[in-house]
C-alpha cells in the first residue's frame, strides 16, 4: 500500500505563481468545465507528459483543475499546456 503522504517523482508541485498563469492561459483560451459550463477553476499539480507520448511535444504537461462550482456533477478535469507558458 502506498501512504497517502507521498507524491510520484513525475508529479510537480506548482507554486502560486505558475498556478496564476496556469489560470490566465485557462481564461485566454476561454476554458470551461466540460460538466458544467463553470469558468473558475482550482489548480494542481502538473504531470510530465513529454516521455510518456510519442505525439506530445517535449515540453507538455497535463494540469490538473477542480471546478469550482459546487453543483457541478464532475469537477474533476485537466488541461495541457507546454511548460514555457507557466514554468
Amino acid at each position: 500500500m502506498i501512504a497517502t503522504n507521498t507524491r510520484r517523482p513525475e508529479i510537480t508541485m506548482l507554486t502560486e505563481g505558475q498556478k496564476s498563469r496556469i489560470l490566465n492561459e485557462v481564461r485566454r483560451k476561454a476554458g470551461t468545465c466540460p460538466a458544467c459550463g463553470g469558468r473558475e477553476f482550482i489548480v494542481g499539480d502538473a504531470l510530465y507528459l513529454g516521455f510518456l507520448y510519442v505525439s506530445e511535444n517535449l515540453d507538455a504537461y497535463m494540469i490538473a483543475l477542480t471546478c469550482t462550482n459546487p453543483g457541478c456533477p464532475a469537477p474533476r478535469t485537466g488541461t495541457r499546456l507546454p511548460g514555457s507558458q507557466f514554468l
